[in-house]
C-alpha cells in the first residue's frame, strides 16, 4: 500500500515566483514595470530605506 504524506489545505505554500515570467510583454503590467525599473528617479526611496529595505 503506498504511503502518501497528509495535506492540510488551510497551510499556505510558498513557491518560488520570478515576476519577470509572470508578465508578458505588450501588457500594461510589463509598461508599468519597464517605467518604474528605467524612468522614475527612485533615489528618495533608497536614502530612506538604506540598504536593508527597512526604514529610517
Amino acid at each position: 500500500m503506498a504511503r502518501y504524506k497528509p495535506v492540510d489545505p488551510h497551510l499556505s505554500k510558498l513557491l518560488p515566483v520570478r515576476f519577470s515570467e509572470q508578465i508578458l510583454p505588450g501588457t500594461f503590467e510589463y509598461a508599468l514595470n519597464w517605467l518604474v525599473d528605467h524612468e522614475i528617479d527612485l533615489s528618495v526611496f533608497n536614502a530612506r530605506y538604506g540598504e536593508t529595505g527597512v526604514g529610517v
